[in-house]
């Protein structure tokens, strides 16, 4: 192992790739079910999916300037470092390490495995032995060279893009028909209708989350000014568009009262299209979409311990490459080994769950960034973003928006998650050690 930094040697599509491939990964076959169970009227569900493109795309705008005035690994870790210190960047670091980064791993593992039945005979230890094969065949492809781990990303990608586009026309094509918009319109434009907004835009985002991810590895773009913000914004626009577009399908089949009674949607509809053999073309593309994700989750996730180890000198060994493939190998490696963990443990979703909130605390701090570090700065980025100051303000707003209600929603999830979050104070001096740690990182 060497410690040196990353060669930049990723391009526009590879941006675009990551980015979808990881905020369309299971969540659309299952969220618009959850969604109908606040919202009762397609208009109203349509524009909470609207809704949530346009928050998305101004956390892509404030992020498209942050990383432009940083263009180096890791992302939000970065952003955050620089704009309130090193002990701000590493919570952050620690929760997505620990919880979010292998919990969405082993989840979506375990997805891919349960959908794996439909194919072989699996039982309970057969599903954790399937998922935990999964993980580590994709942490092999993306040891092995970036070029193997973005290839293999945007075939899948690829793949998710024109199987959403597919389920849309094919659900058109056996109905025939649009949403019945205008049904029962009094009862959900009334006051409480438009409250329950609020709530149904958490599973929304959720469905959507993920639009950061190529960020993680802004120190491996050939033109990060240029590229990569635009490639955001590329990219949340074609997946706002997808799930428009599914979500209308969907309408057109089901009433809201209806979708909530069933869970996976997609599924359901093309069983009824096809039978048995459109139950295996779902299984297959459930598939398709776990697997997109998980190589997504571990391409970049490997960057966030890189980072990491950059400032903490007791686990500088997560900021070495492999002499050889040039990737972070050791990073990969402990993310591969503590989600194959929680695929072991089982209780991953309620760890995920307890969390949620500080998601939405870090996207807010990083709305505020963008003041922050144009002020430390005395400058904005490459990319200047447009709608400055409204648009950071409002994304922020939004952020916070969010963090409350998902504290009023689940406060004792909200609790215990905060405690883990401090917990990572004590364990941020003990491993910071004498003095960071100085790579090429940075650079």
């Amino acid at each position: 192992m060497i410690t040196a930094k990353l060669k930049r040697q990723l391009g526009f599509w590879d941006s675009v790739a990551i980015n979808i491939g990881i905020v369309i990964g299971v969540g659309i076959f299952r969220v618009p079910a959850e969604v109908a169970k606040y919202l009762h009227t397609p208009e109203m569900i349509l524009l909470a999916w609207v809704l949530g493109g346009v928050v998305s795309l101004l956390g892509v705008l404030c992020y498209a300037e942050l990383s432009s005035c940083f263009p180096h690994t890791g992302g939000t870790y970065v952003y955050l470092r620089e704009a309130y210190g090193k002990l701000v960047g590493f919570l952050f670091g620690w929760m997505e390490i620990l919880v979010f980064r292998a919990g969405s791993l082993a989840g979506v593992a375990y997805v891919l495995a349960a959908y794996a039945k439909n194919f072989m005979p699996l039982d309970g230890s057969g599903e954790k032995a399937v998922a935990i094969a999964a993980i580590f065949l994709f942490t092999s492809i993306n040891i092995a060279g970036m070029r193997f781990g973005t290839s293999v990303q945007n075939v899948l990608s690829t793949l998710k893009g024109l199987t959403l586009m597919t389920m849309t026309a094919v659900i058109f094509f056996h109905l025939k028909s649009w949403p019945a918009l205008g049904a029962e319109r009094g009862l959900e434009m009334s006051a409480q209708g438009w409250l329950m907004l609020a709530p149904a835009m958490i599973p929304v985002l959720w469905g959507y989350g993920g639009w950061n991810e190529s960020t993680f590895m802004s120190g491996e773009f050939k033109d990060t000014n240029r590229s990569l913000p635009v490639s955001l914004i590329t990219s949340i626009l074609i997946i706002t568009a997808l799930y428009v577009g599914i979500n209308t399908a969907y309408l057109a089949a089901l009433t809201p009262q209806e979708m909530t009674q069933t869970p996976s949607i997609a599924s359901s509809l093309f069983h009824g299209f096809y039978g048995q053999t459109g139950a295996l073309i779902m299984t297959t593309a459930v598939i398709i979409s776990a697997s997109g994700a998980l190589n997504s989750y571990i391409l970049t996730g490997a960057r966030i311990p890189f980072a990491v180890a950059q400032d903490a000198a007791r686990i500088s060994w997560l900021g070495k490459i492999h002499e050889k493939f040039e990737t972070p190998a050791p990073a990969f490696i402990f993310n591969g080994v503590w989600a194959c963990i929680l695929v072991l443990w089982g209780n991953f979703e309620s760890l995920l769950f307890f969390t949620g909130f500080s998601k939405w605390l870090f996207f807010s701090l990083a709305g505020i960034s963008v003041f922050v570090l144009r002020r430390k700065l005395r400058s904005p980025g490459a990319f200047v973003l447009a709608g400055y100051p409204w648009v950071p303000i409002l994304f922020t707003l939004l952020a916070i928006t969010l963090l409350i209600t998902d504290i009023c929603f689940a406060p004792r999830e909200a609790l215990f998650g905060s405690l883990i979050l401090l917990l990572g104070v004590p364990v941020y001096y003990l491993l910071r050690g004498p003095s960071a740690v100085k790579t090429g990182a940075e650079e």
